[in-house]
């Protein structure tokens, strides 16, 4: 059985949320693991004192980040460290499916693929479920034609080969992009992507979480990388190139955008739901859309996945 390597970056989540998150890892059917517990807080000592006890378990390693390193430094500080041949991704606040290992792996293996990632469900922070992003599995060029319009799976889901992570140099200080731009390099590379469309993992929302907070750096960033990708030049930029235009939003613009996108969301779940309102909040969004360039941005790349799916 051949070993994985988990990466759980922890920072400020709640000690409830990262205790369910550490026990849904020690209880998953797949047992060949080692855990990395990444505090990059090392001045919570609530946290720290939590985190100790772990070490009792043979499968875990916690790791305390002599200073604050970001999710990009700890993440590459887990690559480094990694033993197994495998690498998986999970968040401090996320609860995986006790299968999940097993099936991505499975399907890693099923499909020659370097790494995997996965849809979820999104639970609140409470907990209570919200919407099943379930959909068809993706692979080879199905994979690459989709991630150049739209993100698929989420981060803490990956799953993948200790080589590929380490193939492309690791992760970049994309902000809020980074896994983005980590997999678009890795096409670039060769690397061999797929999506695995049944959730491996419940995925919380928070209401105040680092990326509803700088949605619109994330859309701009999302939206550099891909320009530079269908040019083939996404490996051979610099860091400062993709967030060229993001380096100049102001605080107002984070404030409109994040206030617009909450409307767009809530349009979505009407719209999972068969809710009738899903007209009005759709109208109501692209009305408060046409009244901000970043927004009219959004709409646009809405619009453009809407014309798309149905020329397929």
């Amino acid at each position: 059985m051949k070993k994985v390597s988990i990466l759980l970056p922890i920072y400020n989540e709640k000690i409830s949320w990262i205790k369910e998150s550490i026990n849904s890892i020690l209880n998953q059917t797949y047992n060949n693991f080692e855990l990395l517990l990444i505090l990059d807080n090392p001045k919570n000592t609530q946290i720290v004192d939590f985190l100790t006890e772990f070490k009792k378990n043979k499968n875990v390693l916690l790791i305390i980040n002599e200073k604050n390193l970001g999710i990009v430094g700890s993440l590459n500080k887990g690559i480094q460290l990694a033993n197994g041949e495998f690498i998986a991704r999970m968040d401090a606040d996320d609860i995986a499916f006790s299968d999940r290992f097993q099936r991505e792996l499975a399907f890693l293996e099923k499909h020659d693929l370097d790494i995997v990632t996965s849809t979820v469900e999104d639970i609140d922070e409470n907990g209570d479920f919200i919407i099943s992003r379930k959909q068809r599995d993706l692979i080879g060029d199905n994979f690459e034609n989709e991630i150049r319009f739209r993100y698929l799976g989420a981060h803490p889901t990956w799953f993948g080969k200790k080589e590929a992570f380490r193939k492309i140099g690791g992760y970049r200080e994309v902000n809020n992009a980074e896994d983005l731009d980590f997999l678009l390099r890795g096409l670039e590379s060769g690397l061999k992507i797929g999506l695995l469309g049944k959730p491996t993992l419940n995925y919380r929302i928070r209401s105040s979480s680092i990326t509803l907070n700088n949605q619109l750096e994330m859309f701009l960033n999302s939206e550099s990388i891909r320009k530079l990708y269908k040019r083939g030049q996404l490996s051979n930029s610099s860091v400062s190139m993709v967030m060229e235009e993001s380096s100049k939003i102001t605080e107002k613009d984070k404030m409109n955008y994040k206030k617009i996108s909450k409307i767009r969301k809530e349009a979505l779940y009407l719209a999972v739901d068969k809710n009738p309102l899903v007209i009005y909040k759709t109208m109501y969004f692209i009305s408060q859309a046409m009244f901000d360039r970043y927004a009219r941005k959004l709409l646009i790349s809405d619009l453009k996945r809407v014309i798309r799916r149905r020329e397929e």
